[in-house]
């Protein structure tokens, strides 16, 4: 056919920016185990980028010669695609056929040779051309290979193969661009990709350089133009469901589907089908509405249904979803959500009732504190019982309770429970409705309990989970309001599956005395949800000795003051101020005495802070019956202030300390314990807190009660150095505090240097082998001696800062062995270059080289040096691959060369250097290297190994 569509002439060019498709290129090597293998995809899936990448990974270690064939019109002609086969294997014929491919196939053994036909979907099925293929495909000689890559299977028979194991298949899914892929595309490009594209490669790219619009285009031409009329109308039902099963989209498509294979359709675990968000750009779906917005419904998605409602301008079902999105979503309402069906809604129909309580609903999750929200509920309650639609009503009570609760407003809750007796209590969700008001009424009056018993009769497992989700979470705050910690976070894993209850089972354990974890965020958290939230990480962060600096204001009801004051004591005692703390619990008391009952009990969420500030507290809460996680917070205060009067006696556990006390708090504690002999707890806090206890230790040590106790922990627990501490071995030795090189004296003596890449080298090293290696000559006596005034340098090389008498974090003695501490504050370059491990790392690893490994020890260390040698020219060939396989062949002959220098025999450089150079299509370098090569191989006195003859043949031929 010509020079562009046959034989590595042929091979696409890379892209400009091309992702190296590892994966595919590693599946592809298998073409050389089995005769057949099949690439079939859609337009744009990369079939011929990921071609291109398996042959040049072949240059590098090849198992053969790949001949390459684009197909294209003509090509169902068998006279001129057995040419433009035989022009590509370099074996013209003058009556090209069948046998004549065969013969030329078998003329290069004992090399193996794979024929791989791109585009061969050009070829028609029952065409001349087609019959030809099918003639190669069965009589292929044992040294052939077969690759087949086109949009659709070949029109020919391979059933006798498939049969026998002989065929391999890479389809759509093994072609589109994994997660990972598209984010490292988008990187190379500099951009953010606008819309997720399912992995689509062509997509991805074309977005990524054209814009959307483009990919749209290049989708509506070259894959909508090619479906069936019965596949084009499910994918269109599809799109208007945006995901669904077979059934459900042939209801709505009107005909059976039975399987639809179309781009940018996945098929999920569970049968489902999900078109991209692509398509609804260029399907109309009008005619398919109707149908599509019963399915979704049904169903109860209600965005999508929403969506569709508000595309067609239907009111009357946007209404029926409004109620329905505030019922299932009680006190968590996707506002974003809410706003946009508000938006589209003419003025004509703003008043109706279900956008009265949708508007509510939005509001109240911006800020509960609105009065117009009362005014909208209530609008909308009695617009819907005058409708006789007492379930709407009862959905429009529930957003008041919510309201109401969420501002403490227990008038206003007097006013709803009265509005709840007009509804017909007959079903689960109204009965739902009246115990969890009743529940909230009892919790506002400060007897949790009662609201306990409340939620206990209220029928939340006859609901569906959706309607039950506010009452759930309301049981959860009860159970942790009396202090019933555990049972509160059980409930919340047990029965909500979301962030926001992942958090408040957190919270609920933390406060119960066990030290959790804390991960995750509530993006449609309400404005009352943010201030506990805040309030709780505020307290949480004293632990850690961490403050905020975001005040917080005034409130005006016991319940959110409580948090406020909780959150500004914490705060004082991080800060060293614990008069100010007292002082905060002191006027907080004054405008919300104990005597109130909501007050008192909030105040019990912050026990221990309660109890060490106030003495009216501690008064009332020593005879007060409390749940299981208050008593274990009100132990903690006790053990704090007991041992503040001598008496050590209670040993309170680690993690109560922790998540009771503020860290002023716990490591004064741990330092009382310390006087004692028992160090336990401040080895703890040091392990999980880290550096903060240590400045404590050192802030108590200035204490004259507390010295003793301080200056023992400091001695024994190690703290981590202010700085970050870089070695450097690979090159000359050089030591860096924060990323800036330090010229201490230390380093210019030889024994130092060499302990240290000692240590670097070895993870444990043995007092006796460091004296053999570093004083073989003296007497054990006089290199013991030695080993300590050199390891007194170096503790001063790398902890320059810290005080006299302290352990020393960075270098550690134990028994017969010493060792260095990695990780955290302290790194070095050869235990990164080891741990730089993955592929996508490699060019970090290459680029830590800054010359020979530890040249103090070359001859104490020579074998694990030549190790290190060995693992960088390791990396530089496969990192050279790497860059040959994405198209950079300049950068693969450099490592390459790189590589030949520190070892001018290795075959492996030599391949890769020859691959480079071939693929570069740089013919003076080309000789150069070919005679590289063939020198060392002389020198050797051996011969080529069959990848390297296969290169050597290329060199010279051409191909």
């Amino acid at each position: 056919m010509g020079e562009d569509t046959t034989g590595l002439r042929a091979v696409p060019r890379p892209l400009d920016v091309e992702l190296p498709r590892l994966r595919l290129v590693d599946r592809l090597r298998a073409r050389w185990c089995r005769p057949v293998t099949l690439v079939v995809a859609g337009a744009g899936f990369g079939k011929t980028t990921a071609l291109a990448q398996a042959v040049r990974a072949n240059l590098l270690e090849p198992r053969g010669v790949d001949v390459w064939v684009t197909c294209g019109p003509g090509h169902e002609d068998a006279s001129r695609l057995a040419q433009a086969i035989l022009d590509a294997l370099d074996s013209p014929s003058p009556d090209p056929g069948a046998p004549e491919v065969l013969a030329a196939l078998r003329r290069r053994a004992p090399l193996d040779v794979c024929l791989l036909l791109d585009d061969v979907h050009e070829i028609p099925a029952g065409s001349p051309g087609a019959a030809l293929l099918g003639a190669v495909a069965r009589g292929l000689p044992d040294t052939a290979h077969l690759v087949l890559s086109g949009r659709c299977a070949p029109g020919f028979p391979l059933a006798r193969r498939e049969a026998a194991g002989e065929v391999a298949a890479i389809g759509t899914a093994d072609l589109a661009f994994s997660g990972a892929e598209t984010a490292a595309l988008a990187r190379r490009f500099g951009r953010e990709l606008p819309e997720d594209l399912n992995g689509w490669p062509a997509l991805v790219r074309l977005s990524l350089t054209a814009g959307p619009a483009a990919s749209w285009r290049y989708a509506a031409e070259e894959v909508l133009s090619r479906l069936t009329e019965p596949v084009r109308d499910a994918l269109t039902a599809l799109v208007a469901l945006g995901c669904a099963t077979g059934d459900e989209i042939s209801t709505v498509a009107g005909t059976p589907v039975e399987q639809l294979e179309v781009p940018l359709v996945d098929r999920l675990d569970d049968g489902r089908y999900r078109a991209h968000d692509l398509w609804a750009n260029l399907l109309p779906t009008d005619h398919l509405r109707d149908r599509a917005v019963e399915v979704l419904y049904a169903r109860g998605d209600l965005a999508a249904a929403g969506r569709v409602a508000c595309r067609a301008r239907d009111w009357e079902l946007l209404a029926r979803l409004a109620v329905e999105l505030v019922r299932t979503t009680l006190s968590v309402l996707p506002w974003a959500t809410a706003q946009r069906w508000l938006d589209a809604v003419p003025a004509q129909h703003a008043d109706e009732p279900a956008f009265l309580l949708l508007r509510a609903a939005v509001v109240h999750a911006r800020d509960f504190t609105d009065p117009s929200i009362d005014c909208l509920v209530d609008r909308a309650c009695a617009q819907l019982l005058e409708a006789g639609d007492h379930d709407g009503a009862a959905v429009a009570l529930g957003q008041a309770v919510i309201t109401a609760h969420s501002r403490g407003d227990l008038v206003r809750l007097a006013t709803v429970a009265h509005q709840a007796q007009r509804l017909d209590a007959s079903t689960p969700v109204l009965r739902l409705l009246r115990h969890s008001v009743a529940a909230v009424v009892a919790e506002l009056a400060g007897d949790p309990e009662q609201a306990l018993v409340h939620l206990a009769r209220a029928p939340a497992s006859e609901v569906p989970q959706a309607l039950a989700v506010s009452t759930i979470r309301f049981h959860v705050h009860c159970l942790s309001m009396c202090g019933r910690g555990r049972e509160a976070a059980e409930l919340a894993e047990r029965m909500l599956d979301d962030d926001l209850a992942r958090r408040h089972a957190a919270a609920a354990r933390w406060f119960d005395g066990e030290a959790v974890e804390f991960h995750g965020s509530d993006a449609d958290s309400t404005a009352r949800g943010e201030l506990v939230a805040r309030a709780l990480h505020t307290v949480i962060a004293a632990s850690f000795g961490e403050t905020t600096t975001e005040p917080f204001t005034e409130q005006d009801n016991p319940r959110d003051a409580v948090l406020a004051c909780a959150a500004q004591a914490a705060v004082a005692v991080t800060r060293g101020e614990e008069d100010l703390a007292r002082d905060i619990y002191k006027q907080h008391l004054a405008r919300w005495p104990v005597d109130i009952k909501l007050a008192e009990r909030h105040l019990r969420r912050f026990l221990t802070l309660g109890y060490v500030l106030s003495d009216e507290l501690r008064e009332r809460w020593d005879s007060a019956d409390l749940g299981p996680s208050h008593q274990r917070a009100r132990a903690a205060g006790r053990a704090f202030l007991q041992a503040r009067q001598g008496d050590l006696r209670t040993d309170l556990p680690a993690e109560h300390a922790l998540c009771f006390l503020p860290l002023p708090w716990s490591v004064e504690l741990a330092v009382r314990y310390a006087v004692a002999g028992r160090t336990t707890l401040g080895t703890w806090l040091a392990d999980r807190v880290g550096l903060p206890v240590h400045r404590q230790f050192r802030e108590l040590a200035r204490d004259p009660g507390l010295a003793a106790g301080a200056a023992k922990l400091l001695a024994t627990v190690p703290a981590p150095p202010e700085h970050s501490i870089g070695i450097e071995v690979i090159g000359p030795m050089r030591v860096t505090r924060d990323g800036v090189a330090v010229d201490a004296p230390q380093l210019r003596r030889v024994r130092v240097r060499q302990l240290l890449g000692l240590l670097v080298l070895r993870p444990v090293l043995g007092r006796e082998q460091a004296v053999d290696l570093l004083w073989p000559g003296l007497d054990p006596a006089s290199a013991a001696r030695n080993l300590r005034v050199t390891m007194t340098h170096l503790r001063r090389l790398l902890e320059p800062d810290r005080a006299g008498g302290e352990a020393s974090y960075c270098l550690r003695g134990n028994g017969d062995t010493i060792r260095l501490v990695r990780g955290g504050a302290l790194t070095a370059d050869l235990w990164s270059f080891h741990e730089l491990s993955d592929v996508g790392q490699l060019s970090e690893a290459v680029a830590l080289w800054r010359g020979e490994p530890l040249p103090d020890l070359i001859e104490e260390c020579e074998a694990e040096i030549g190790h290190v040698r060995a693992r960088y020219v390791q990396n530089l060939l496969v990192l050279g691959e790497l860059r040959l396989v994405s198209a950079d062949p300049a950068e693969a002959w450099r490592l390459a060369d790189r590589a030949l220098t520190l070892e001018p025999f290795e075959p492996r450089a030599h391949r890769l250097a020859l691959a480079a150079a071939l693929r570069a299509r740089n013919p003076q370098r080309t000789v150069e290297t070919r005679a590289r090569v063939l020198d060392s191989l002389r020198q050797l006195g051996v011969r080529p190994d069959p990848a390297t003859e296969i290169l050597l043949r290329q060199s010279v031929t051409g191909s």
